[in-house]
């Protein structure tokens, strides 16, 4: 017929809601696909030259029912608002559960800023803790006590003492203090960290910490609140140990293998149930992972029926 478009496309046994002429299915769009998640719907045009009607219509019989934008825009809402609630609280619940645990809430004075502003790739040693500082009176070890400080040259001031007495110097438990010990005596590690200025992780990248150490054994000191100044670029590998107390909360120290600084890289332990806690993104990959599943189970849905 002069004038007429031909269709490349199978009929599809419904009609246009305008004129009432065959329709054909065309591909959908991105938006379609989303829609599909949560009603089954495809996109189609009118044949009709005079018409070309399109849009997304369920394919249920010959009675098509459009969908409406308001409906999809509103569950899409709810859908992002409900994975950002998610994401929330189960990161307020990490944090609750750590100030919960007796972490001390840090404090912002003069060797704080001044580590802070230290250049990088320099050294700053802090400041001395005060006499009338409750782990200074109780330090059975006979390491200077110090906080705030900046290590900045690996290898400058290396760690004279044992692991053992630089961690008989903080607050770890005893028992955690012996067993670890223990195991560095023995060379019993847990595996490897990679040390940078940006942080400290494992090497399978399973695990992050921060760039500050709760407390750090150099030369014939123990400084509280060392941060990690290396130059950019610089990176030094270091043990890994780790071990529970009798309660179950965990503990992880570090000992570089340039100057055997040991280093708690926690100020507190965390439990089995509170590693258990998903972080923002295991929760956000979770929530990706049930759309794409949804999206695949609508798809071969789709294709089976005749």
């Amino acid at each position: 017929m002069a004038g007429a478009t031909k269709s490349h496309h199978r009929p599809t046994g419904l009609h246009c809601p305008v004129c009432g002429h065959p329709l054909e299915r065309l591909h959908r769009h991105a938006l379609d696909r989303w829609v599909s998640l949560f009603r089954d719907v495809h996109r189609y045009r009118c044949t009709h030259p005079a018409c070309a009607w399109e849009g997304v219509l369920t394919h249920h019989g010959h009675a098509p029912v459009a969908a409406h934008p308001h409906t999809w825009r509103l569950r899409s809402l709810w859908f992002c608002t409900g994975a950002v609630v998610a994401l929330a609280t189960a990161q307020g619940a990490r944090l609750a559960l750590r100030w919960s645990s007796g972490a001390p809430a840090p404090t912002l004075g003069g060797a704080e800023v001044q580590a802070l502003a230290t250049a990088p790739g320099i050294d700053f040693e802090g400041e001395a803790l005060p006499p009338g500082d409750v782990r200074v009176a109780g330090n059975p070890s006979p390491l200077v006590l110090r906080r705030s400080c900046a290590w900045g040259r690996p290898g400058g001031n290396p760690y004279r003492g044992t692991v053992a007495q630089a961690l008989a110097a903080t607050p770890l438990p005893a028992d955690v203090v012996r067993q670890i010990g223990e195991m560095a005596e023995r060379g019993w590690t847990r595996g490897q960290v990679e040390i940078s200025r940006a942080g400290i992780r494992t090497l399978d990248d399973r695990r992050h910490f921060g760039s500050t150490l709760a407390s750090m054994g150099f030369g014939n000191t123990l400084c509280y609140g060392t941060r990690v100044n290396f130059a950019p670029g610089h990176v030094e590998y270091a043990a890994l140990y780790e071990a529970s107390d009798s309660q179950g909360r965990n503990y992880a120290v570090m000992v570089p293998y340039v100057c055997g600084n040991v280093s708690v890289l926690g100020a507190v332990g965390e439990t089995d149930e509170q590693r258990k806690v998903p972080e923002p993104a295991s929760g956000a990959l979770g929530l990706l992972a049930l759309g794409l599943l949804a999206a695949t189970r609508r798809r071969r849905a789709n294709r089976a029926r005749p």
